[in-house]
């Protein structure tokens, strides 16, 4: 059942794909909100998940896993946070 053991894995790569097929409409604020809200989910994820369960996402240990997904989604949400997207000229 290799599809049953990365299923956690196919949900976070669907909405990192969701989030990139919305930048690429233009709107780079929400695919920034969906790329961050992705990553954090990832984190809870890896945290409530067993290994066998979450295999996909499993990298490390839980600790160091949990601590860069969160980490990255904290930084994403800052960095869109921040985004100037007021059309210059």
């Amino acid at each position: 059942m290799t599809s049953a053991r990365f299923g956690a894995l196919w949900l976070v790569v669907a909405a990192l794909i969701s989030g990139l097929v919305v930048i690429g409409f233009g709107h780079v604020r929400w695919g920034g909100f969906i790329l961050a809200g992705t990553m954090f989910g990832a984190g809870l994820i890896r945290l409530a998940l067993p290994s066998s369960r979450a295999a996909g996402l499993v990298v490390r240990s839980r600790l160091a896993d949990v601590l860069f997904l969160l980490g990255m989604a904290t930084a994403l949400f800052v960095i869109v946070i921040a985004l100037d997207l007021s059309p210059r000229g």
